[in-house]
């Protein structure tokens, strides 16, 4: 196609408006001869134009871009039909066709070099003139390109081709009537040829031609094909002259034909049978295959499941929706969602292209790219030379130029074809090439150690002599993975298969972060050894899981009654190898109705544990069930028997209803988290989640549940960092059924205590209804004079009752009777309580009274010196001590405080200043 002409040779500038002779002029120059006057006429009318407003190229906007076109061109001269929008070299380009070719003239004369820039554009630009490649663009269209429309509706434009690739290649075919005739004399015309030729039938023409050996041959036109069959059995081995002639049939070049462009999405080489895989859990990128053809419909129909960022619409060659689209959602768990609502019918499925262009840090782990374009793009050469079309190129990846809209960013193929069923056909091709990669994924790298590390040297030789110590290889792959930065060395990986599986877990300890190679046979290095972990993010970490049930749990309290609420259990060994999902499902309903059962899958291997938990519609069903997975005896018991008990992950999400009355989430995060950042910082880990279907959770970028019970999961770098987790979580959990234990034994102390309390007598009740009244035992009115307790009170204790003679203090009262020698009362008469020592009890069974009630004098404070109520150095330090009490309540803030407490306090005693309890201070 020519290219925007620049200023004319007489310095005139053919873009201004009105100046377009030049241009042209210019493009007739550069316009191949037409070969027909039809073409010639057709080619005259026809009209290129490009350079659009961006307005126009909005990916709202731009399926009504041939509409715009026809409007605007319709103001020079009526067109036949809607113009056709394709790719060009620097752009889309629209091709438009007028009912004249004067008409055709008159617009390229006015609307060439037009600034067509809105007064948004233009005032962005700070009204600043148009540059060349803002200005309008229009021109006569080649003859070539103006031979008529593609079949089936299609562009006829290849996209940023040369002039010569839009045409097919011309292939070679057999004229029917002509023979060539070879060698002949050098003195030899036509006049000779046609003597020798015209037995054979009626020559039309004879064309004398020159070899490359200096030779002469002559191309023999007959009448008829039977004429030209008898003379190629005829003339063919004739000796003439001494020289055998050669005679076979002429050949002639097909006429050229267009080459239209097609474009095929790698998602679109997927058929229903997509290789089910989990992506990383980084991905947001979705491929919808059948949805609403608007993209505002299309992004608000997605947006029920999710924020979404961008919607990628996949377009025709005529630039329409095809229903299908590209788009990316702002969360990883959002585009779960969009993908399980259409699980069964596969509307919505992960981006193939995105797991392409994530090379082998994607889900595959293998370079996808270059398997499928082979090296130096050989493959995709195989199929154009197979198929027979023009080109076949890569696009939407790194470095590369090809394509634009959706087709920039997302992995696609670019072909030039002559019509569709060449378009198919490599289609079919491509495809197979992409199943190729997904059989490989299983074979090489599925359930493979992953090696890195390892120098340029190394190669299979190396690996199995590295491996040898473990039992084998049974397969080895070699990729290399592209550096994040520029300059920056590839590395190369490794994914091995040990003939021994059971091997993996030794090989892992002992050779990872381990210096390894001989210096001889193998290079010396340090090398990196994990297992293929199927989830993980696209940094290489990886994905671990334990649900709380599989944690060691040694304190937990066993002689905690399951309560009406407890339906699910935690079962162990189950029969995976005799039984499949269903028969479990059925077996468990022996029991009662199941609501849910849920088998846990290993952290590598992604198959079914032989663990996993069941809920009950009922807990008497539930409790049925555990009893019969119980056995009946410890020694009874095999270590592979089918075991249950309650699910703690059910405990746990009860809160506080469970029946512990223990919150244990709240204890393992934290209320403010604080639980859960020291966990991921003592395990060493880049990200930590307690997950449940019943949380809430806050953070969008969580990866997805397993299932819907408690479950932990850990973004981890390293294997080593999977037992550490355990190990740290189980520690933390240990410590908190600690807690729950000693909660327990209290509780169960408490209430011991009072089922005592409720057994005493009567008065015990009495004397703590007293002590529970407002104003505390100390402020309890007497109800009627003290009198003798009740029988076995009155009788004198013994004589040795008081042990050896009391000898009081000096100035203090005398002993009671019977101490130290002093007399006794006589039999039968009252006892009279002794009096109590200073902060002692009173006896079980007496009503409490203060000192006030009972009328006696109230017992000595007792001073820091050790005197009852004497000495004048102790009664000297009391008042200093009252006296700086005082001072203290009364300064400063601390005394209004005290002073607004001391209120607060009188206004609360029933009995403050009355009664002879003195105030509160006192």
């Amino acid at each position: 196609w020519p290219e925007p002409p620049g200023r004319s040779d007489e310095g005139e500038d053919p873009a201004t408006l009105g100046g377009g002779g030049g241009a042209g002029q210019a493009l007739a120059r550069r316009c191949p001869a037409n070969s027909g006057p039809g073409q010639a006429a057709m080619a005259s009318r026809a009209v290129v134009a490009r350079n659009f407003p961006q307005a126009w190229l909005a990916s709202s906007a731009l399926s009504s871009l041939p509409q715009k076109v026809q409007s605007l061109l319709q103001r020079i001269g009526p067109l036949d039909g809607v113009p056709t929008i394709s790719q060009g070299p620097v752009g889309l380009e629209a091709l438009a066709f007028f009912q004249s070719a004067e008409a055709a003239q008159d617009a390229v004369q006015t609307l060439h070099g037009t600034d067509l820039r809105t007064a948004a554009e233009k005032r962005a630009a700070e009204f600043r003139a148009p540059k060349e490649g803002e200005r309008f663009w229009l021109a006569i269209a080649p003859a070539g390109l103006a031979g008529g429309a593609p079949p089936g509706g299609q562009v006829s434009r290849p996209a940023a081709a040369p002039e010569a690739e839009m045409m097919a290649p011309r292939r070679s075919k057999v004229r029917p009537n002509g023979v060539v005739l070879s060698p002949l004399p050098q003195n030899w015309g036509p006049e000779d040829v046609q003597i020798l030729a015209g037995p054979y039938g009626k020559v039309s023409t004879v064309r004398m031609q020159k070899l490359d050996n200096g030779g002469m041959c002559a191309l023999i036109d007959y009448a008829s094909e039977s004429s030209a069959s008898g003379a190629l059995g005829g003339l063919n081995g004739l000796s003439l002259m001494g020289t055998r002639l050669r005679c076979v049939m002429q050949e002639e070049l097909e006429p050229a034909k267009p080459l239209y462009r097609f474009v095929i999405f790698i998602d679109e080489l997927v058929g229903q049978g997509r290789l089910a895989i989990d992506p990383r859990l980084d991905d947001s990128e979705v491929f919808v295959s059948s949805g609403p053809r608007n993209e505002e419909a299309a992004r608000a129909w997605l947006g029920n499941f999710g924020e979404v960022v961008e919607v990628f619409p996949v377009l025709d060659t005529q630039l329409k929706s095809t229903g299908k689209a590209y788009a990316r959602f702002r969360h990883h768990p959002d585009a779960v969602k969009a993908i399980r609502a259409h699980e069964a019918t596969q509307q919505v499925t992960w981006s193939e292209s995105e797991r392409a262009l994530r090379g082998i840090r994607g889900p595959y782990g293998l370079d996808v790219v270059r398997r499928l374009a082979g090296e130096g793009g050989r493959r995709l050469q195989e199929i154009r030379q197979t198929v027979g079309i023009g080109s076949l190129k890569l696009g939407g990846v790194e470095g590369s130029s090809v394509g634009s809209g959706t087709e920039i960013g997302h992995v696609h193929f670019e072909l030039r074809a002559e019509h569709p069923a060449q378009v198919e056909q490599a289609r079919t091709m491509l495809a197979a090439d992409l199943a190729k990669v997904h059989e490989a994924y299983l074979k090489e790298v599925r359930g493979s150690l992953v090696l890195r590390g390892f120098p340029a040297s190394w190669s299979e030789k190396g690996l199995k002599f590295v491996f040898a110590p473990f039992g084998g290889l049974a397969s080895v792959a070699l990729e290399e993975q592209q550096p994040a930065a520029p300059g920056a060395l590839a590395t190369r990986i490794a994914y091995v298969k040990l003939r021994n599986e059971a091997s993996m877990e030794k090989a892992v300890s002992n050779l990872h972060q381990t210096k390894v190679g001989d210096g001889d046979l193998v290079e010396e290095c340090v090398v990196s050894c994990q297992r293929w972990n199927l989830r993980g993010w696209s940094d290489d970490c990886m994905h671990v899981g334990f649900f709380i049930d599989q944690l060691a749990m040694n304190r937990r309290p066993l002689d905690a009654e399951p309560g009406p609420e407890d339906r699910e259990l935690f079962v162990q060994n189950l029969p995976l190898q005799d039984m499949n999902r269903q028969q479990l499902q059925e077996y468990f309903e022996g029991f009662g109705e199941v609501e849910d059962l849920h088998l846990i899958t290993g952290t590598f291997s992604h198959e079914p544990t032989g663990e996993g938990y069941v809920r009950f519609k009922n807990h008497r069903d539930a409790q049925r069930c555990i009893e019969a997975l119980t056995p009946t005896s410890p020694h009874d018991a095999d270590p592979t028997d089918l075991t249950g008990s309650w699910s703690e992950s059910e405990r746990a999400l009860q809160r506080k209803a469970n029946c512990y009355r223990f919150n244990l989430i709240t204890e393992l995060v934290g209320m403010d988290g604080s639980g859960l950042a020291r966990l991921k910082s003592e395990a060493k880990l880049k990200g930590l989640w307690v997950l449940s279907e019943s949380l809430q959770q806050k953070d969008k970028s969580a990866p997805p549940l397993s299932g819907r019970q408690l479950q932990f999961v850990g973004k981890v770098t390293e294997e080593a960092n999977v037992r550490l987790l355990k190990e740290f979580l189980e520690r933390a959990l240990e410590e908190i059924h600690t807690k729950i234990t000693d909660r327990i034994e209290k509780r169960r102390r408490k209430a011991e205590a009072a089922a005592a309390v409720e057994s005493t007598p009567a008065t015990a009740d009495k004397v703590d209804a007293s002590i529970r009244a407002p104003g505390g035992p100390q402020h309890v009115e007497a109800k009627a004079a003290w009198h003798a307790p009740p029988a076995g009170w009155g009788q004198p204790p013994p004589p040795s009752y008081w042990g050896t003679a009391w000898q009081g203090p000096p100035g203090a009262a005398p002993p009671p009777p019977g101490a130290g020698g002093a007399a006794l009362p006589p039999s039968g008469a009252a006892w009279v309580q002794p009096p109590a020592a200073p902060g002692s009890a009173p006896p079980a069974g007496t009503p409490q009274a203060s000192v006030f009630e009972l009328g006696g004098a109230a017992p000595p404070r007792r001073e820091e010196n050790g005197s009852g109520g004497g000495g004048e150095k102790g009664a000297a330090r009391s008042r200093s001590r009252r006296r700086e009490r005082k001072h203290h309540r009364t300064s400063g803030e601390g005394g209004d405080k005290e002073k607004r407490r001391r209120h607060r306090r009188r206004e609360r005693s029933p009995e403050a200043g009355g009664g002879g309890g003195g105030s509160g201070d006192d």
